[in-house]
């Protein structure tokens, strides 16, 4: 990690600024045991954010635990050229978060999404614009519609961390998805309030087609859930019909012991 550190990033200036960083996401951490993973409060974790600053470990080991799996990761450059296209997209806007975390990633710049979408089949494009980010995405939308969201980007942020830690073994992985503690440590900044985060989870998970959740854990596929196939089908039928089938039953319940139906 650190390697890769020093090849996108000039040796920290301001160490007691590092420090202080570091120390106030293991509070974040200490603080709020059951919200985030265990390892996240040992002093090892806090070792690893010293290490990696300002890049948040979470995103190494999404990178090299997940995405190295697949046929085309190149281990050194491919994550050389991603983290570099999220570097300069986020200088650019002047991002001035804390640490650059897996909800940092900003999948809406064509240079970010395509060095994550480049190893995952085709159809992936369309779900990060509709489900993930962009102007166009739900997140996006929800963001925008709900200030308390919008205010901190929360579901967007939240999208962009179970993307990166479910979309490259969507098919193969023997328990599915990301962990809602992982999604918290992928997304949640020191003094950020974390009912909001699990709220604007929820609104997705209620909300989103291609996001499935099962035991706590959450996970983007190329199926649609059963919800999106259910709205599929009901938008081809017309409301007569709908109506037409509710008299039936109706009049076929009338026929039997009071309350039957």
């Amino acid at each position: 990690f650190e390697v890769v550190r020093r090849r996108l990033f000039r040796d920290c200036k301001d160490e007691s600024a590092r420090e202080r960083v570091c120390n106030a996401f293991a509070q974040l951490y200490q603080d709020n045991p059951g919200d985030f993973p265990v390892e996240a409060r040992e002093l090892e974790y806090k070792e690893r954010m010293l290490s990696c600053y300002p890049i948040h470990p979470e995103i190494f080991d999404h990178l090299y635990e997940e995405w190295s799996t697949l046929d085309r990761f190149q281990r050194t450059r491919g994550v050389l050229r991603l983290m570099a296209a999220v570097i300069h997209r986020l200088w650019m806007t002047s991002d001035a978060s804390p640490m650059i975390m897996p909800g940092s990633l900003p999948m809406d710049a064509p240079d970010v999404r395509n060095e994550l979408t480049r190893y995952l089949s085709e159809e992936w494009n369309g779900i990060v614009d509709k489900e993930v980010d962009g102007t166009g995405s739900t997140p996006y939308l929800k963001d925008k519609g709900t200030p308390r969201y919008g205010s901190r980007m929360a579901s967007r942020r939240l999208a962009r961390t179970i993307f990166l830690g479910s979309a490259p073994s969507a098919r193969s992985q023997s328990v599915r998805g990301i962990d809602l503690t992982h999604i918290r440590l992928g997304s949640l900044q020191p003094g950020e309030n974390i009912p909001l985060f699990n709220d604007a989870l929820t609104s997705l998970q209620n909300s989103l087609s291609y996001l499935y959740t099962k035991n706590d854990r959450c996970w983007y596929d190329t199926r649609p859930t059963l919800r999106k196939t259910m709205e599929d089908r009901a938008s081809q039928l017309q409301d007569s019909d709908v109506l037409r089938e509710i008299e039936t039953r109706l009049k076929a319940i009338r026929k039997e012991p009071p309350f039957a139906g």
